[in-house]
């Protein structure tokens, strides 16, 4: 059964085309122009969109090219009048998955229609597991040799390894600074759970706008709102018996946080629109790089929720806290990038790997990853010196200016001066470590206003 949006103007065959499909099982939401469409596919992306190629106001090629601006995971498939035929072949071209002419044979439609949906079922299988590879260099998917990353390691298998008797691990925050890693452990928890074979659904609650984001949770009926032509199942039900991850909680509004601590306490949603509670059963996983308690002081976050996800804490370290754990991610991401591009991993010179060692890596493990694919794109090929990097005007972590692992200040000099930018870099990332990011806390150590503070961090992308 498949998501199926249908764009046709003439309302006979639409209607004629939607019953057929929904007959195979599929749900169907219609829409008589591409503008219609267009919301239908950004208020929940399909698995299939059929096409008219000539429509009133955008084509149906513009709604084509639309759509796989943003969602390329979306199967399109266009209907054609003869004299389009060669119009329909040149979208193919552009990313549509193949074409049926008017007038439409029911039985081909069907057998076009099952014939895409499996095609690209087994691209993302193939995706899947092709990105499954480059993650595996352990069993959790997750690189470093230092204490830290093995304490996150033993701690995973420990909860992945817990289930309740109704069905569902215990609820985990995760928390860390922004590009740590947080949704690779939550994926490497569900991965070493007993429930790895079933759904792993990731929510972006700072990406999704609170009315859509109720009904992507929840679901909803036919009637439910204008445009919801048909029922369709929420997350918490496409993630039944396995693991639903929040990345970014701390953006929920408190009207769903509410809807969401209800899911967690009763273990039911019901669909708006609808008056019968549906039983759910996941494992809820929640990330943030906010301080939620701050957040819950503020009135900002439910103190109840907070305990609720907060049930098992795990804080992902920052890159700069792991050690020579930059250099062996180095590696990785050099290997993971080169085998995307078809070529040849090339090698970091000494100078390279000891900036990597050195640099304080703000942006954590992400930006390490983005520092080696842009090198790798547009440095020399087969050897990536330091100059390749693009960190020299950077502020540097290590050499110069280290925060201990006790969160003490080590400063070198017999290695040259040390730039005042870099000290002052340093006492914020201790203050704001020590107070756990309370920036009121952190300007009170430092002798600042908070405002100055604010700037300061934001001046060092430190938010």
């Amino acid at each position: 059964m498949a998501d199926v949006v249908l764009v046709e103007d003439e309302e006979v065959l639409r209607r004629t085309l939607a019953r057929t499909l929904e007959r195979e099982g599929h749900d169907v939401r219609t829409a008589e122009s591409a503008e219609e469409a267009l919301e239908l596919v950004q208020r929940g992306p399909p698995d299939l969109l059929l096409t008219d190629y000539r429509l009133p106001g955008m084509s149906g090629y513009e709604l084509l090219r639309k759509v796989k601006q943003d969602q390329r995971g979306v199967a399109v498939i266009l209907l054609t009048a003869h004299g389009t035929i060669e119009d329909a072949v040149a979208a193919m071209r552009d990313g549509a998955a193949d074409y049926l002419r008017k007038p439409v044979d029911l039985g081909e439609l069907c057998l076009v229609v099952e014939r895409c949906l499996e095609r690209e079922g087994l691209k993302r299988e193939l995706h899947y597991y092709r990105a499954r590879d480059l993650a595996d260099c352990d069993a959790e998917g997750i690189v470093g040799a230092s204490p830290s990353i093995q304490q996150l390691r033993a701690v995973i298998k420990r909860v992945a390894g817990l289930e309740k008797r109704g069905g569902g691990g215990p609820t985990i925050l995760l928390t860390g600074e922004t590009g740590t890693g947080k949704g690779l452990t939550a994926r490497a928890i569900h991965n070493a759970s007993s429930h790895r074979e079933a759904a792993f659904i990731e929510v972006n609650c700072s990406a999704i706008p609170e009315n859509l984001l109720e009904a992507e949770l929840m679901g909803y009926e036919r009637g439910a709102f204008t445009g919801a032509a048909t029922a369709k199942p929420g997350l918490f039900e496409a993630a039944e018996g396995g693991t639903i991850f929040f990345d970014e909680i701390g953006h929920m509004t408190t009207y769903l946080q509410a809807k969401l601590l209800k899911v967690i306490d009763e273990k039911v949603v019901r669909r708006l629109g609808s008056t019968r509670d549906r039983v759910v059963s996941c494992t809820i996983v929640a990330a943030t790089h906010m301080d939620l308690e701050k957040k819950v002081a503020d009135g900002d976050f439910l103190d109840e929720l907070y305990h609720r996800i907060n049930v098992v804490g795990i804080e992902i370290p920052a890159l700069r806290e792991r050690g020579d754990d930059s250099v062996l991610l180095a590696d990785y991401f050099l290997r993971a990038h080169a085998s995307e591009y078809g070529i040849d991993p090339p090698r970091l010179t000494e100078k390279a790997g000891q900036a990597i060692r050195n640099y304080a890596w703000p942006g954590n493990v992400r930006e390490l990853s983005h520092t080696l694919e842009r090198a790798i794109v547009l440095g020399p090929s087969g050897v990536i010196d330091e100059s390749d990097l693009g960190l020299r005007s950077a502020p540097q972590a290590g050499g110069s200016v280290r925060i201990s692992r006790s969160n003490n200040l080590e400063m070198d000099f017999s290695k040259g001066p040390i730039p005042l930018m870099d000290l002052e870099l340093a006492l914020m990332r201790s203050a704001m470590k020590f107070t756990q990011g309370n920036q009121a806390k952190a300007a009170r150590l430092l002798g600042l206003s908070r405002d100055a503070l604010r700037y300061r961090l934001a001046k060092y992308d430190l938010r």
